[in-house]
């Protein structure tokens, strides 16, 4: 122990499975021992205790909450006047436990309660008298010298294999951990190819579990990684091991495969055997030496997979291709290049006009986020708004978004004389940002505007985590005057159950239903007419989104759709064009692609 410096012995003590407690001495003016009072005690003698001892309580007080039969302040008074262990063993009625106890004078006047349960120990007697009558005269005193026996030998024996233990297991699961891996990924490697054979590699990584732990806690998520665990133990074998690889991640290491096939058949009964206890689990398959001879890359290449398994639903388990490598790097290069957008300001708002189609006049306009590369081109919002949330840019990029959009609003007002609303796109992360209402207010304040000419947009994904936080703050917005627009509603997490919870102004009918709703016996016409009836009852305001044609424009009108945005209406435009219509330059209104004209509306 002398080699291990005082944090690692202090982490030792604690987590250590020997439940160990520290007491002092409490005496009268005499020095002589009345009592003592506890002053430490360890992770598992609070377990093994229930809890039932206080620190700074007094032994003739705390400790006959774990027997009231057991002298406590006599054996304490013993070990400090001979200097030996005082060992006692005892049935304790209030856990329900045998125990062995030992107590010794530690230097600086202290004493070291250890606390063993023997309960096992005692159930197997009660077994070895039951099966073996020839050996029923062996006495209970027997048992307990060897527990005592093997207590001892186990302090000076078998510290070393603690130690090796704690350094080379998980202590949560009991798992080997990374350090146990990569010895044996070595020898395995080797092995591998001495004879040729085929080795596989699983990175499996809990889907969710991060919300778990926001959600119900740390010891949930504890619980769900021990639950894994145990499903993963069941696969344990010479051929294969299970590794806790850090975090929410485990590893499985499959050795002599006789074809790729097999390690299908592994990760296919891995997936079957998680999912049965309702656990989702995202996993990638590395394999040497057909992906690599490298144990860093055949880590590297699992990761992949498993990250693609990630992007494409979770849940699931791919093998390594080589094609992922060349996505990463594209996804790192446009990470690169999204860091210096950032700081380069490329980062342009378009605006697409929204139209009241009840009046024919313009209800306002969405701000529309837009990025040109100079060796890319164009880049996609779909491409780099989940890499902005990622990695947590589009909290800046929000803030951005918010003020260009409020301060263009400001100039067209004071320009133009424009009343309509300016509508901006909130991610789910930017919404979650602590000084997000105080930030929203601010900025209107800053261009003294009227907030309810103010729409911010949220999409489904903001309904996936906590539904009450997320009500509270979207009223936050509300109680500002500020308008809340659900989009793409329809498509993913939503039902109509939540237009009755959550503060809405508008809802945004997604493109997917006015695509088809011009066919005959439109299943999305029936649907779209359903929805604009009940939210209009409702009090909410409608917008279809993606017209492109007059015949579509046609059907949101009989079925009472208030507002229109798409092609029909107009493409997102710069500022300058958007200028030039609000000041009456009708050929800024620019034509669809079909070639048909716009629809005219007035400003």
């Amino acid at each position: 122990m002398g080699m291990l410096d005082s944090l690692i012995y202090e982490n030792i003590v604690t987590y250590t499975s020997e439940a160990l407690l520290v007491a002092s001495p409490v005496c009268n003016t005499g020095m002589q021992i009345l009592d003592f009072s506890p002053i430490y005690m360890n992770q598992a003698y609070e377990i093994m205790t229930n809890k039932r001892v206080e620190i700074d309580s007094l032994f003739s007080k705390s400790m006959v909450h774990v027997s009231a039969s057991v002298p406590w302040i006599q054996m304490g008074q013993e070990a400090f006047e001979t200097g030996k262990h005082i060992e006692h063993s005892f049935f304790s009625q209030v856990l329900n436990s045998w125990f062995f106890v030992s107590l010794v004078k530690l230097p600086q006047d202290f004493l070291l309660v250890t606390l063993h349960d023997i309960s096992k120990d005692k159930e197997h007697e009660q077994q070895l008298r039951r099966q073996n009558l020839r050996l029923a005269a062996l006495s209970e005193e027997l048992v307990l010298s060897r527990q005592n026996l093997r207590n001892k030998l186990d302090k000076i024996e078998n510290l070393n294999i603690r130690l090796e233990h704690l350094a080379f297991h998980d202590p949560l699961t009991g798992l080997p951990n990374r350090s146990r891996f990569n010895e044996i990924i070595e020898l395995s490697i080797q092995k591998s190819k001495k004879e040729h054979g085929i080795l596989g590699l699983m990175l499996i990584d809990i889907d969710n579990l991060k919300d778990v732990n926001d959600s119900r806690g740390h010891s949930a998520g504890d619980e769900l990684l021990c639950r894994v665990s145990k499903q993963l133990k069941n696969f344990v074998r010479e051929t294969i091991q299970v590794f806790r690889f850090g975090g929410d991640e485990f590893l499985v290491l499959a050795t002599e495969l006789e074809t790729k096939d097999s390690m299908v058949t592994i990760s296919d009964a891995i997936m079957e055997s998680v999912n049965s206890v309702n656990v989702s689990i995202s996993a990638g398959i590395s394999l040497f030496p057909d992906d690599t001879d490298s144990i860093e890359e055949l880590l590297k290449f699992a990761d992949m997979a498993m990250y693609d398994v990630k992007k494409k639903g979770k849940n699931n388990v791919f093998f390594f291709m080589h094609l992922m490598q060349d996505k990463l790097l594209k996804r790192l290069n446009l990470e690169t290049k999204l860091n210096e957008a950032m700081l380069n300001g490329s980062f342009k708002l378009y605006y697409q006009p929204q139209v009241d189609i009840t009046t024919n006049k313009l209800r306002g306009f969405e701000a529309l986020l837009r990025w040109y590369d100079d060796e890319i081109g164009w880049i996609s919002p779909e491409q780099f708004i989940p890499l902005a949330e990622e990695s947590r840019l589009v909290i800046p990029l929000g803030d951005w978004v918010m003020d260009t959009a409020c301060a263009t609003l400001r100039n067209w007002k004071d320009t133009y004389n424009f009343e309509g609303i300016m509508s901006i796109n909130v991610s789910p992360i930017q919404l979650k940002k602590p000084s997000f209402i105080y930030d929203l207010d601010e900025t209107i304040k800053k261009y003294s505007l009227d907030p309810r000419k103010i729409e911010i947009e949220v999409t489904e994904g903001v309904l996936i985590e906590n539904m009450e936080e997320t009500v509270r703050l979207l009223q936050d917005v509300k109680n500002l005057g500020v308008g809340i627009s659900l989009d793409d509603f329809g498509t993913g997490y939503s039902s109509l159950s939540y237009l009755q919870i959550l503060p809405l102004t508008t809802l945004k009918i997604d493109k997917s239903f006015i695509a088809n709703i011009t066919s005959k016996n439109s299943v999305e016409a029936e649907i779209t007419d359903s929805i604009i009836s009940l939210v209009t009852k409702m009090g909410l305001d409608t917008i279809a989104e993606g017209v492109e044609n007059a015949e579509q424009l046609g059907v949101l009108q009989q079925i009472n759709c208030r507002n229109t945005q798409g092609f029909l209406m107009g493409k997102p435009m710069p500022v300058d064009i958007c200028e030039k219509m609000l000041s009456g330059d009708e050929s800024a209104i620019l034509r669809i692609e079909n070639g048909q004209d716009p629809i005219r509306y007035s400003i």
